[in-house]
Order: structure tokens, then C-alpha cells, then sequence
């Protein structure tokens, strides 16, 4: 379970990576790094969701959109793990 949720937030993390432009706020990223401090607006984090249920081959509820499940990496892969065992 444990290596489970750390694939999961790597991969989190990957796909982040991969939709900043800004290497400043890359460099600064980690698991609990709260992602409104990284200036990721609606549209970006709409991009991430989508490339996120399309790599798990899940549906995130949109009452699960909400920034206590997906204030970091830490909880939004644990929101990925969750939706995948449901």
C-alpha cells in the first residue's frame, strides 16, 4: 500500500512537472508543497486532472474537487488511490 501511494505521487508530481513552465517553482516542488503556492490556475489544474483520470483509467467525483483533497501531491495522490479502490 505504501509503495502504491508513492508510484501514485510520483507520478503526481511527473505530470505537474510536465505542465509548468516555471523552473523556479519546479525546483521547489516536493510531496506537501501546497499547490496554490505554484500558481496553477483553473485551466492547469484542469489539464492535470484530466492526464491524471486518463493514466489511472479513473473518474475523480467532482464533489472530490476540493482543495483539502488536492491542497498537494501527498493528498491528491491519495485522492487517485481512493477513487481506484472504489
Amino acid at each position: 500500500m505504501v509503495n502504491d501511494t508513492l508510484l501514485i505521487e510520483e507520478k503526481v508530481k511527473e505530470i505537474i512537472i510536465s505542465r509548468m513552465k516555471d523552473p523556479v517553482k519546479i525546483e521547489k516542488l516536493n510531496f506537501d508543497t501546497p499547490l496554490l503556492t505554484l500558481g496553477i490556475d483553473s485551466i492547469l489544474a484542469l489539464s492535470i486532472l484530466v492526464e491524471i483520470e486518463e493514466t489511472y483509467n479513473i473518474e475523480i467525483d467532482d464533489s472530490d474537487l476540493n482543495m483539502d483533497k488536492i491542497k498537494d501531491i501527498h493528498s491528491f495522490a491519495q485522492l487517485v488511490r481512493d477513487t481506484k479502490a472504489s
